[in-house]
């Protein structure tokens, strides 16, 4: 069951050449001016919801909200805001009825390319606190944010760091939230999924939660590791796959999941492209 989250609610995928030509995908001035008001846009766009989900942090703090909720539902709104300034991008998510089928929480583990990872993930899937790299809570704007929803910040090999992550992670799937893990720990640079750490693995067995392994394609030829210039053009694809129960050795059970995220990113590179409105959902498809 496939379902498309236009960019601006729109049916179907954008025809190639519309609104992005091919040839003014492909000057490079152009995609430079078009990815600085990008990335201006995703800045402006956090800055006001950041100084409103300030405001209602008032109301809805931890003693009235223990999940965050209204918190999620800001990040939520920031990452469709963000999509929204690329319309030539339309996002296909398979698997979703598996999501009706096994409620969670979950420990969700999926592979990693592209910095549009997250901002995807925050669009398509359930409400989840993620594992941060520590830098992150220290960037203004973003990192009041990550704190205000209550994201865990990873450890930097100091003593006692990762008891410190898993009983925070711990505590987060006790509330019924969803933690997101990347177990390849960094970006990949093409289709290949690197080798997963067992960290998400060992989380989900001690708290008996199952894994939900998610794949993602396409975000890295938008946006690859380490470049600032966008594509306008593409389709972003995250399959939901069955849950995985943690029993026996996280070791394995990391190795077999990789594998499945590897065969369905490889199914979403090899997919054909669908057009037109009776493969698609009019507005935003919602978990």
């Amino acid at each position: 069951m496939a379902g498309y989250i236009p960019s601006r609610g729109s049916l179907g995928a954008p025809e190639p050449g519309v609104r992005t030509p091919g040839g003014v995908a492909e000057s490079a001035g152009v995609r430079l001016l078009l990815s600085v008001l990008v990335w201006t846009w995703i800045a402006l766009w956090a800055t006001v919801l950041v100084l409103l989900s300030v405001v209602l942090f008032i109301p809805f703090n931890p003693w009235t909200d223990p999940r965050r909720r209204v918190m999620d539902f800001m990040n939520r709104l920031w990452a469709r805001g963000s999509f929204w300034a690329m319309p030539g991008i339309v996002i296909e998510v398979v698997g979703e009825e598996r999501l009706r089928e096994h409620p969670g929480p979950f420990v969700i583990c999926s592979n990693h390319q592209s910095v549009a990872d997250i901002p995807l993930m925050l669009a398509v899937l359930p409400p989840f606190k993620f594992i941060a790299k520590p830098p992150l809570f220290w960037v203004p704007i973003l990192g009041l944010q990550l704190r205000l929803t209550g994201h865990i910040e990873a450890g930097r090999g100091e003593e006692g760091a990762a008891q410190r992550v898993l009983s925070r992670s711990m505590v987060w799937l006790q509330r019924g939230a969803n933690i997101l893990a990347f177990p390849e720990g960094t970006r990949s640079r093409d289709d290949r999924v690197l080798r997963f750490g067992q960290g998400p693995f060992a989380l989900a067995q001690r708290a008996g939660v199952p894994v939900l392994p998610v794949s993602v394609s396409g975000t890295g030829e938008v946006i690859a590791k380490g470049r600032f210039l966008y594509r306008f053009v593409g389709r972003f694809r995250v399959e939901i796959l069955e849950p995985v129960r943690v029993e026996g050795d996280p070791k394995a059970v990391a190795s077999r999941v990789r594998s499945l995220i590897q065969e369905a990113v490889e199914r979403g590179v090899t997919r054909p492209r669908v057009q037109g409105a009776e493969s698609s959902q009019s507005g935003a498809s919602r978990p």
